[in-house]
């Protein structure tokens, strides 16, 4: 009789915990997969958003560069169109460095650093805009600071 009551009681208090432990396995597992989320990579829509501020940003300090009489409307315009090549050229440089194996993508990276130029500077080497009109530039659309530091800086 008492081996009975002895097997009633662990049946029990098995039964018991199982059922205290139970939400708390299910609350891990949900706190694990929301934390699995947060790594993820942003949503094509999130891309695009961060795009069209970035373009916005852009758009409007050249406006003001414009306005101030630091560029002329063909050369904001050429800025704009090295600045967004040079943007769309990287955005492609890391669709293709993703299917990469981690030593693949420093070697792509590495042979990329050597040919890398600021569109700045190019600008500046063509005759476009002038050293000083790149260093407002830079201050300008990168929020202080200057670019890549692939040109050289002069005081205005």
């Amino acid at each position: 009789m008492k081996n009975k009551s002895l097997k009633i009681k662990i049946l029990t208090g098995l039964i018991t915990g199982g059922m205290l432990l139970s939400p708390i396995s299910t609350t891990f597992a949900a706190t694990a997969k929301t934390s699995a989320t947060h790594r993820k990579e942003p949503s094509k829509l999130e891309c695009k958003q961060t795009d069209i501020k970035r373009q916005q940003g852009l758009d409007s300090n050249l406006k003001k560069l414009i306005t101030s009489k630091t560029l002329t409307q063909d050369q904001a315009n050429k800025v704009k169109s090295a600045i967004t090549k040079a943007q769309s050229l990287k955005k492609a440089d890391f669709k293709k460095i993703k299917t990469m194996t981690k030593e693949q993508r420093k070697t792509y990276m590495n042979s990329k650093r050597i040919n890398h130029v600021n569109p700045l500077k190019s600008l500046v080497d063509n005759g476009t805009i002038t050293q000083a009109q790149a260093n407002k530039i830079g201050i300008t659309c990168h929020g202080g600071h200057q670019g890549s530091g692939n040109h050289k800086h002069k005081s205005s």
